[in-house]
């Protein structure tokens, strides 16, 4: 399968990154070894399946201008009894240092300092239609393969790839669909064209 690699944009800034690291290695040294996949899988859970459903809920954590005190019942409110106490306790923390607005920086350092610690990575999958159970388990073996670590697989699934599958390694992409192709294909073709297009001019101005 032709593959197109592309680094892409990250999404936070470097000082947003900085904090969300600091935070993490924080949370993650809070916890037992035997415990940290379970309080990140929640914090991702959070992540996905609170903040990502409900935007207001989390501009409103974000807001500096909420008393602490108010952010701290909204959160009580919200997750007592759905997580994890020490989870809890952190974001309390978070909280009161005015950094609830990095949320999803602190999940993302958090995600990728613990894969790093059992030593595997995280990869992302986008495919055309969701997966069979024995698909799934093929496809992982032949990312262990490829990558020599244990995967975390997370799969998406797009219709409107055309074939084949996208692969996301942390900032990296690896774009293997039909459509991703075809771009590539363009851009070769365009680059192609330019530099045969700067060829005749050249040879114009040295024959005038």
């Amino acid at each position: 399968m032709a593959e197109q690699s592309t680094k892409i944009p990250t999404v936070f800034d470097s000082e947003e990154q900085q904090v969300g690291e600091v935070y993490a290695r924080a949370l993650l040294a809070s916890v037992s070894p035997q415990d940290a996949d379970a309080i990140v899988d929640q914090l991702e859970s959070l992540v996905r399946e609170v903040l990502d459903k409900n935007t207001k809920l989390e501009v409103v954590l974000a807001n500096p201008k909420m008393p602490v005190e108010s952010k701290w019942n909204l959160l009580d409110r919200v997750f007592s009894g759905r997580m994890d106490g020490k989870l809890l306790t952190f974001l309390k923390v978070v909280a009161q240092r005015q950094r609830l607005n990095a949320i999803r920086s602190i999940q993302l350092a958090a995600s990728k300092l613990r894969d790093e610690a059992a030593g595997r990575i995280q990869v992302q999958v986008t495919v055309p239609q969701p997966l069979s159970d024995a698909e799934r388990s093929s496809l992982v073996e032949r990312l262990k393969a490829v990558f020599k670590k244990d995967v975390r697989l997370e799969t998406l699934v797009n219709p409107a790839i055309i074939g084949g599958l996208v692969i996301r390694v942390g900032d990296t992409v690896f774009d293997g669909s039909i459509d991703g192709q075809l771009q590539s294909l363009r851009k070769t073709v365009g680059a192609r064209s330019e530099n045969a297009l700067r060829s005749a001019a050249a040879n114009l101005f040295q024959a005038s």
